[in-house]
């Protein structure tokens, strides 16, 4: 690190102030500051930073709180944090107080001095900051935090051999300050070292994060051969991943810039799941189909039969998104079939719905009509008298199209008793059955 100097050919007596400062102790400096920082706080607020401004990071005058050499005992290391510390608090007050110039400023300075303390000292309050930076909006300083970040991390690559310790604070850091392309970069070092350490529950993890950042920032494309990755990995390593399940480590971050948290190891079940859902949002049902093939498998593998009937209907959702009609049905019957002998009939009702729309769209009355008699009873087992009335509401659309208007009178009737016990609809039904009234008329 370069040391503060000051320029050749200023006064003498600012030498001789220099030559004076590293035998001054820090306690006393820091009393200077807060002096300083007292005057400064009765001026006005300083002017905002723009793109023709000096980079504060990159500033050489000298600092009242710089030690006279980089080599810190343990004793002036504690006074520089304590002081550093103080200078957070005060920015964090000007920020709240609406200085956000003044705040930023203080911050800057801040950020400099944390030099003197290391790598991981700095990477930290500039990861503090940044995230600070991103919360209110000021791009330019979050851009010359960004750039700091990376020429850290390009000072740490260079040394031999490679400080991996530091690799999770860059990640976090850089999530901190939005920066997807690094962070990214720097899992994949991570990540690297993992495979090399034949450490697999790591792998796990640092797929998941990766997974994640690629979700958040809605790069599915990416995000898809991640969780492919991830869930071969799990499906060929299925007991470690079981067996600590729930051992989190605080080494990861996950998100868009979220501060680190403990993440558990990743399960096939999430997996999968993440995988249907990247190929649906990016436009391949048939892939996302595969990945719920799988699913489903899981799922019955762990005697988790409830979590299945959403899935063919998703399936079935997605046949149709292509055209397979036919597939489509089959998935929805599925559906139907699995929900009913374990009651759940809201899923079971929600399949019987879909297959009804799937066939009254290619104007196939009779099966329409089959399957709405069939949802008629599944509701009144249920009790959902919501679901009753829909359902007649259904039926009597159907009939109405089929100009059998006799039986859409009859079933929007039941309707209307439905909807009046309910206290919901009467006026809706009412004229239903005003207009098929007209129609009936019409034809005698």
């Amino acid at each position: 690190m370069q040391n503060l100097m000051f320029r050749e050919g200023m006064p003498n007596r600012g030498n001789q102030i220099l030559r004076r400062r590293s035998s001054v102790p820090i306690g006393c400096l820091l009393f200077l500051w807060l002096c300083a920082g007292s005057i400064a706080s009765a001026q006005t607020n300083p002017p905002g930073l723009d793109q023709f401004s000096p980079n504060p990071l990159e500033i050489t005058t000298p600092d009242p709180l710089a030690p006279a050499n980089e080599s810190l005992s343990s004793t002036q290391r504690d006074e520089l944090t304590a002081a550093l510390e103080q200078l957070n608090l005060e920015a964090a007050a000007k920020q709240q107080a609406g200085d956000g110039a003044g705040a930023f400023e203080i911050w800057f300075r801040e950020l400099r001095l944390r030099r003197y303390l290391g790598p991981a000292a700095e990477i930290a309050a500039l990861s503090r900051v940044g995230s600070v930076a991103w919360s209110n909006g000021k791009n330019l300083e979050l851009q010359l935090i960004t750039k700091r970040l990376q020429a850290i991390q390009k000072e740490v690559k260079s040394q031999v051999p490679l400080n991996t310790e530091l690799l999770p604070a860059f990640a976090a850091a850089f999530q901190q300050v939005r920066a997807k392309g690094p962070t990214v970069e720097v899992y994949q070092e991570i990540l690297e070292n993992a495979r090399q350490n034949e450490d697999i529950l790591a792998q796990g993890q640092i797929l998941k994060a990766i997974g994640l950042i690629h979700i958040n920032w809605l790069s599915y494309d990416k995000a898809a051969p991640v969780y492919e990755e991830l869930a071969t990995l799990i499906q060929e390593n299925r007991a470690l991943f079981a067996a600590n399940s729930a051992v989190p480590t605080s080494a990861v971050v996950a998100g868009n810039g979220a501060p680190p948290q403990p993440v558990t190891p990743p399960t096939e079940v999430d997996t999968l799941r993440q995988l249907a859902y990247v190929y649906q949002q990016s436009k391949q049902p048939l892939k996302a189909i595969a990945a719920r093939e799988k699913l489903a498998s899981v799922y019955l593998n762990l005697q988790n039969p409830s979590a299945i009937p959403p899935i063919k209907i998703a399936i079935a959702s997605d046949y149709q998104t292509i055209g397979q009609i036919n597939l489509a049905a089959q998935y929805y019957q599925e559906a139907y079939n699995l929900a009913v002998p374990i009651q759940q009939f809201a899923q079971a009702s929600e399949a019987l719905d879909k297959l009804a729309l799937l066939y009254r769209a290619q104007k196939q009355w009779e099966q329409t009509l089959r399957i709405y008699q069939m949802q008629l009873l599944l509701e009144e087992r249920a009790d959902n008298f919501y679901g009753l009335m829909n359902a007649y509401d259904n039926i009597g659309q159907v009939y109405q199209e089929m100009k059998a208007y006799d039986k859409a009178l009859e079933s929007y009737q039941k309707g209307l008793d439905v909807a009046k016990r309910l206290g919901h609809r009467q006026e809706y039904f009412a004229k239903k059955i005003q207009k098929v009234n007209k129609q009936l008329q019409r034809t005698s």
